[in-house]
């Protein structure tokens, strides 16, 4: 298949037919991997949902989630 790059908003995409979105699992509003892989050639994947605990895999540190004092209340976040 060849497509055109086209002018969208202030940068530039291209249209990927509904049918290899459908192939690979693809849905509007997926993150998508973007890489490059040499000077000619880019890569497009789903990114998996459990990207972040990809990213922490080799993570070794010590950590202990903590809630932070953010101050009194000043809107309706509390429920």
């Amino acid at each position: 298949m060849v497509t055109t790059v086209q002018k969208w908003g202030n940068s530039q995409g291209i249209r990927i037919p509904k049918d290899y979105l459908m192939r690979l699992d693809i849905k509007c509003g997926d993150s998508i991997l973007i890489e490059i892989a040499d000077s000619r050639t880019i890569t497009l994947r789903k990114a998996s949902d459990k990207l972040i605990d990809k990213l922490f895999a080799q993570y070794d540190g010590d950590f202990t989630p903590t809630e932070y004092p953010w101050g009194d209340d000043v809107g309706e976040e509390v429920w």
